[in-house]
């Protein structure tokens, strides 16, 4: 009976030892096919950002690169990316990093400053050297928003060092706070023998109807300055020369700043330093306000 028993209790284990055996093998099975998957996505996931990392140049819809809208895309292999846009001239520059969506390969998602909508999650292709770009990250779009062509060297590529060192200054610019007046500015441009006759200090009832209108100007504090190296005309209501509009923060500054520069040609020239920005009439000789610049950058730091 003891052997019975016994011849049992052998056979049970062998039963559990072979159970133990086949769980084992179904887990490490498991574990190969998930690694081996993890494996085919990291691949698939690393030919795709292969073939973003470069420089792409907007291609318009009629398919010839445009001299006047210039944008484009440097991706780069550590993750950064940079974005140019600008127009006749004047080119910009959002900086931030990328990657690929983890759960779907076609998906870029861009992470940029100064950006309407600084996260964004774009569906993508790469075919042909071309880099196409949708609306939406949903399957089965057969046509795209826009595309862009790889390319060594970009069409606006003389405008980068400009823009950089604009996007620098106005890096600096964002740490500035002045908090002298627009007259206590006035008055030391003077100083620093810049020919200014009359001054004339804008009041709340001036805003409402005075030149400075637009945008936003209830935040700022301006005053108008005359030259005297200009000639006056008679019975005028403003005196010729130039104005200094002083701003709460350095945002709303710069939203007036590129404001006014749209409209640079008929305006003038607009100076933004933090947030303050000085204006100078087209009357001005353009030699003449080199050392009105400098004098302006040397007060406001």
């Amino acid at each position: 009976m003891k052997s019975i028993k016994k011849d049992s209790f052998f056979q049970m284990k062998k039963i559990n030892v072979r159970k133990i055996q086949t769980l084992t093998g179904i887990k490490g099975l498991l574990i190969l096919l998930f690694l081996i998957s993890a494996l085919l996505v990291l691949s698939g996931c690393a030919e795709k950002k292969a073939e973003l990392i470069g420089n792409w140049e907007l291609v318009p819809s009629e398919g010839a690169l445009n001299d006047t809208a210039m944008t484009g895309y440097v991706f780069g292999e550590n993750g950064t990316v940079s974005f140019y846009n600008g127009y006749d001239g004047k080119l910009t520059i959002s900086e931030g990093t990328w990657q690929i969506s983890g759960d779907d390969k076609n998906v870029l998602e861009l992470f940029l400053d100064e950006v309407d909508t600084p996260q964004r999650k774009i569906r993508f292709k790469v075919a042909d050297e071309t880099l196409y770009l949708f609306s939406d990250s949903g399957e089965g779009k057969t046509t795209y928003d826009s595309c862009y062509k790889k390319t060594e060297q970009f069409s606006f590529e003389a405008l980068i060092a400009a823009a950089q060192k604009q996007k620098a200054k106005e890096k600096q610019d964002a740490q500035l706070f002045c908090t002298l007046s627009p007259t206590e500015i006035i008055d030391q441009l003077k100083a620093a023998g810049q020919s200014i006759g009359q001054v004339v200090v804008y009041t709340d009832p001036d805003y409402a109807t005075g030149l400075l209108k637009q945008p936003n100007l209830q935040l700022a504090q301006a005053a108008r300055f005359e030259d005297t190296s200009i000639e006056q005309a008679e019975n005028q209501i403003e005196p010729i020369g130039g104005s200094v509009e002083v701003y709460q923060d350095y945002a709303v500054a710069k939203q007036r700043y590129d404001y006014l520069t749209v409209f640079s040609d008929a305006a003038g020239t607009t100076y933004q330093r933090g947030n303050v920005l000085l204006r100078l009439d087209n009357a001005l000789q353009p030699e003449k306000r080199v050392p009105y610049e400098a004098a302006f950058l040397g007060i406001v730091n």
